[in-house]
């Protein structure tokens, strides 16, 4: 049985999130190995010699082919399960690197066999997605099949954080390479990989394992970097972790707050009538500027995190500019500790903001 973990590129940041994962999958192993390998399919430049793992290359002209010609980096998950579990002749589960287990990878195995296939989580159906107009159009373009797939409104998208067969259903993975094509032929969507396995594992059985591992491809990503970067200092810099037996601390989902932070926050909302969620934005936004000068990566997870809950948390429409006038206007520039493109992506909200009430007749102040 392999636990498969893949990384290529030059993003750093995904090694502080891939040596966490591995290890809290080791720390279940060295106490019962259950006949699992764990194995890092990488490039050169990527190979993890510090870590306890079996190493499978990927080859410069193999990472070509899966990204499909440079064309779709995440259509890679369906070429590298696809020659893992050829290559091992094995039951194999893929995760992602922004992958936490809390129990052990056995119970994965337990939950994948002939016709039995494993993803992380049933997200919906594409009608009930945020993403449904992108969707719609494809299935109007496509004529409702995708590499002899039908997809529909009714079709159940899965979160692909973790793919799991067997060898006797490898033969799916063509199927799931073929509706991947013809969705990326008429959609730029980045969850084709996801959409094209959700349709093709779904003609057999589809388990899921939220409830044995934690996916955190959002929400409390940008701190637990943070931790992450504190336990394994070096390894964004290239370097090796010292021990992979150390400790491995558990990680808090947010920083602690100050209560004069929560009193404004509260304050604000009575003021502007709104709901909780622009209420932590705004405490995001204090929080981040009171540790701009003692810790300005911790500034950045904190305004990484009120933005991220202006943009998905919440729809409330009262978020005015002067509520936030640091991270607005001429002043967000002067915030020279601000991480550059999170500068970027709060102009952008802003601007859509703007957008958005003035499409629709809104004071905007």
């Amino acid at each position: 049985m392999i636990i498969l973990f893949q990384i290529y590129g030059n993003r750093r940041v995904y090694h502080l999130e891939l040596t966490y994962s591995i290890l809290s999958v080791l720390r279940f192993l060295k106490e019962d190995k259950a006949g699992i390998r764990v194995v890092l399919a990488s490039d050169e430049a990527n190979s993890r010699p510090d870590l306890p793992v079996e190493a499978l290359t990927m080859t410069p002209e193999m990472l070509h082919r899966w990204q499909m010609g440079g064309t779709y980096n995440h259509a890679i998950q369906a070429y590298a399960l696809h020659h893992a579990v050829r290559h091992f002749d094995a039951p194999v589960i893929l995760v992602d690197s922004d992958t936490i287990f809390h129990d052990h990878p056995r119970r994965l195995f337990d939950r994948i066999g002939p016709g039995k296939m494993l993803m992380h989580a049933r997200e919906g159906t594409l009608r009930d997605s945020d993403a449904w107009p992108e969707w719609r159009s494809l299935i109007d373009r496509s004529g409702g099949r995708v590499g002899g797939q039908a997809v529909t409104p009714d079709s159940v998208m899965y979160n692909a954080g973790i793919l799991g067969l067997c060898p006797s259903d490898a033969d799916r993975l063509d199927d799931v390479e073929a509706a991947m094509i013809d969705i990326r032929a008429t959609s730029d969507m980045f969850t084709a990989v996801q959409l094209a396995a959700s349709l093709v594992f779904d003609q057999g059985h589809v388990s899921t394992c939220e409830d044995l591992v934690e996916h955190y491809w959002d929400g409390p990503r940008a701190y637990y970097h943070y931790q992450m970067q504190r336990m394994f200092p070096g390894v964004l810099e290239g370097k090796r972790i010292a021990d992979p037996d150390m400790p491995l601390p558990p990680l808090r989902r947010s920083p602690p707050i100050a209560l004069r932070h929560r009193v404004a926050a509260r304050a604000m909302r009575m003021r502007r009538a709104a709901g909780p969620e622009l209420g932590y934005a705004y405490l995001a936004y204090r929080s981040a500027l009171s540790h701009r000068k003692s810790d300005p990566d911790l500034a950045n997870v904190w305004a990484d995190a009120g933005l991220a809950m202006l943009t998905w948390g919440t729809r409330d429409t009262n978020a005015h500019p002067s509520d936030f006038s640091r991270f607005s206007g001429k002043q967000l520039r002067s915030q020279t500790w601000m991480k550059p493109d999170l500068q970027a992506r709060w102009e952008s909200y802003w601007s859509s903001v703007k957008d958005c009430n003035e499409s629709s007749a809104s004071p905007w102040t």
